[in-house]
């Protein structure tokens, strides 16, 4: 964000990802009574139950285009360095609670909570990335 300006990179991703979150949360909501009422089976309810992995998927995809087409090497950095902090955040967590769940019986969390997971440790990777500006600056 060299000069006040965000990079239209950063832009675009905003608004891509904005796109693909509101697609998910309408198959969150939609595909219960989709499968409610439809009452699929075998490879129907696979696809059906599905959906909502598309634009998850697709939002991780746009994250990595926004690397590649960002221009400011510098603001890159910085974006890389958020998501690598949310990355190994959310592993790191996510492996801790699966040996909880095996050895101390912890309760079990569906695995697509892993993903949304990562966007909270994105928001912790940038206020690190922020306090590591602060510290160089």
């Amino acid at each position: 964000m060299t000069e006040g300006r965000t990079d239209p990179a950063l832009r675009a991703c905003f608004i891509r990802v904005a796109w693909a979150m509101a697609i998910y949360l309408l198959l969150i909501v939609a595909v219960p009574f989709m499968i409610a009422a439809w009452q699929p089976t075998g490879a129907a309810l696979w696809l059906i139950a599905l959906l909502p992995a598309a634009p998850m998927s697709a939002i991780f995809w746009f994250y990595g285009r926004c690397f590649a087409e960002l221009r400011d090497e510098y603001v890159r950095l910085l974006e890389i360095r958020k998501a690598l902090i949310a990355t190994g955040l959310v592993l790191t967590l996510a492996t801790a609670w699966g040996f909880l769940e095996a050895y101390a019986k912890a309760p079990h969390i569906p695995l697509y909570f892993v993903a949304l997971a990562w966007f909270a440790c994105h928001a912790i990777g940038s206020a690190v990335s922020a306090l590591i500006e602060r510290r160089t600056a």
